[in-house]
């Protein structure tokens, strides 16, 4: 068979088993309450309810990827490490949430990062599949699997061809992007290599200007001593950004500017949502104003969030 016609027969083949996998298993009945967490945020002057249902840490891998061998033997690697005992494997979870946002109406699905474990083009498809299928609006803030492999582990290369394939669902910006709501902006701020860029510091600084109430949703926890107490316990090391001298991430120059914005006595910031630490936790992140940060569990692990916003 010529390349060109087994690359058609690849392509109609995979979206044949995906129509059937999404239509096989995006039930939301097999998901149980007592794994999705309740929270309760007022955000002063909000004249409506919202409530939106948040995922993080899904790390989906559709099993089964021919494109190299060494994806290959990177799926085989990775796919233990996200198999739970009687929980349904990511990649078979993720359309029965979406199938659960659907049939709840949210205001917003809200993703955390980590959606998928590698960008391989069977994962990238499947995300597209699921998506496609959601009724409601979404935001997608990205991790740092997302994007990456462990040989092109945040490379120049890495930049170049993985991070813009993300482009279509993060507004053409990979760096910041907004979803706006009557009584509140949502901002998602990729901060999956540890650091702020300087372009989304620039464009955060125009948001916050607007003094319109605003939820940040990050992928890496800012520092607040439980939540850096906590992860060390879990990752033995600093995984949140700041809090250097304790122990986190210290941030840089840009980092810095955007934690002590976010802080700020005037900052219209309400909430922070984060993921990444695959734990669930509040706490507040301290400064001239403190602010909540809500950590999502892990959805490998059949956790989600719900965040219900009231004045």
């Amino acid at each position: 068979m010529k390349r060109t016609n087994l690359r058609v027969f690849q392509a109609i083949l995979l979206t044949i088993t995906f129509t059937f996998l999404f239509s096989a298993c995006g039930d939301s009945a097999s998901i149980k309450k007592e794994d999705i967490t309740t929270y309760k945020i007022r955000i002063p002057g909000t004249e409506e309810s919202y409530e939106f249902l948040y995922l993080t840490d899904t790390h989906m891998i559709v099993p089964g990827d021919k494109e190299n061998q060494e994806i290959s033997d990177y799926e085989k690697q990775r796919l233990p490490v996200f198999t739970m005992e009687d929980v349904p494997s990511p990649f078979l979870q993720f359309p029965q949430w979406i199938q659960y946002a659907n049939e709840q109406d949210f205001d917003g699905l809200l993703l955390g990062g980590d959606i998928i474990d590698y960008p391989s083009a069977s994962n990238l498809e499947y995300l597209k599949t699921c998506l496609d299928d959601l009724k409601i609006p979404y935001i997608y803030n990205i991790g740092n699997h997302d994007w990456t492999y462990p040989w092109e582990y945040m490379t120049e290369k890495g930049k170049s061809e993985y991070l813009p394939l993300f482009n279509s669902y993060m507004e053409n910006n990979t760096s910041i992007h907004t979803k706006e709501y009557e009584d509140f902006t949502i901002v998602a701020v990729n901060n999956s290599s540890n650091q702020i860029t300087p372009d989304a510091l620039t464009r955060y600084k125009e948001i916050l200007a607007e003094k319109k109430p605003v939820i940040l949703m990050l992928h890496v926890p800012l520092y607040t001593e439980a939540v850096l107490h906590k992860a060390a316990a879990v990752w033995k090391g600093g995984v949140v950004l700041g809090g250097g001298i304790h122990g986190g991430i210290y941030p840089d120059t840009v980092s810095t500017e955007f934690i002590t914005l976010t802080t700020a006595k005037d900052s219209p910031v309400e909430l922070v949502l984060a993921g990444h630490v695959h734990f669930a936790l509040k706490s507040d992140i301290q400064g001239e104003k403190n602010i909540p940060q809500i950590i999502g569990d892990a959805g490998y692990k059949g956790k989600a969030t719900i965040i219900q916003i009231s004045g």
